[in-house]
């Protein structure tokens, strides 16, 4: 069952990526916390990354800086203000009950990737 010319002649697909990226960077995006691979299972944690209650994240620097680099590559609008959120979400995987999102001010919004395609 497909679309009608009519339907595909009034539409333009619009897709949108959200893309996840392994930083490079020594320490966590809210913690001091190790981000060594290999390391034994639960050795990179602390107060920070467990959300205990009174304890406040720390923004790694580097991680904005990377950021930034990469909204500058993708030609994204670099806001100057950004805020963090926390989503709550009751998972058994995420005992924190929240995960921490930039849906309303991200670091950097809009943008493209020039695909070169072949004649």
């Amino acid at each position: 069952m497909g679309l009608s010319k009519e339907v595909l002649d009034k539409y333009q697909p619009v897709i949108g990526l959200e893309v996840h990226a392994q930083l490079s960077t020594q320490s966590k995006i809210f913690a001091p916390d190790s981000t060594e691979y290999g390391s034994m299972p639960n050795t990179n944690v602390s107060v920070i990354t467990l959300a205990h209650p009174g304890i406040l994240p720390r923004l790694n620097k580097k991680v904005v800086e990377y950021a930034i680099k990469m909204g500058l590559a993708c030609h994204c609008e670099i806001n100057r203000v950004n805020f963090f959120d926390r989503k709550n979400y009751f998972y058994p995987d995420l005992p924190k009950g929240f995960q921490t999102t930039q849906d309303k001010a991200p670091i950097c919004k809009g943008g493209y990737v020039d695909i070169k395609l072949k004649d």
